[in-house]
């Protein structure tokens, strides 16, 4: 049986370089995803302390009252002007990433209290591709909102 001899008419380089660019760009996203998600991480993180901790500013008037002595589940009142500036300086005294957190929205009544923050950061690499436009900075933002604690029958 006489074996016979293979000649090979092409190369496996362009293949080989063509997985190569595809695994490198497939790394990078994945770099900006992860990046992006730890910074939302870290903003949501402190949104939530910020209006966990403005929640607990009681309306003395309010509570005193006993505005709501007659609903089966009785919430302290919020004083919603002190609520909002306790979360206004937690949140110019924070910061994601080096970057300032904004404060988009704030809601307040008697018993709740809402708020949307966000960050402008840009993604830590940028991909080139031809005829895409990449963003050159992403808007983060978080919705954050807490209760007032139940009050002790």
């Amino acid at each position: 049986m006489a074996i016979r001899q293979m000649r090979s008419k092409g190369s496996l380089i362009p293949l080989s370089f063509g997985f190569f660019l595809i695994s490198l760009t497939l790394i990078f996203i994945s770099i900006n995803i992860g990046s992006a998600y730890a910074a939302k991480r870290e903003l949501t993180n402190i949104g939530e302390s910020a209006i966990q901790r403005s929640a607990h500013e009681i309306d003395k008037i309010a509570y005193y009252l006993e505005l709501n002595r007659f609903t089966a589940q009785k919430r302290v009142p919020i004083n919603c002007t002190e609520a909002r500036d306790v979360f206004f300086n937690l949140i110019s005294l924070a910061n994601v990433s080096g970057k300032q957190i904004h404060i988009n929205d704030f809601h307040c009544n008697l018993f709740e209290v809402n708020a949307e923050i966000s960050i402008m950061g840009r993604l830590p690499i940028d991909i080139p591709f031809q005829g895409m436009s990449n963003p050159k900075s992403i808007e983060i933002t978080a919705t954050v909102g807490a209760n007032s604690p139940y009050q002790l029958p």
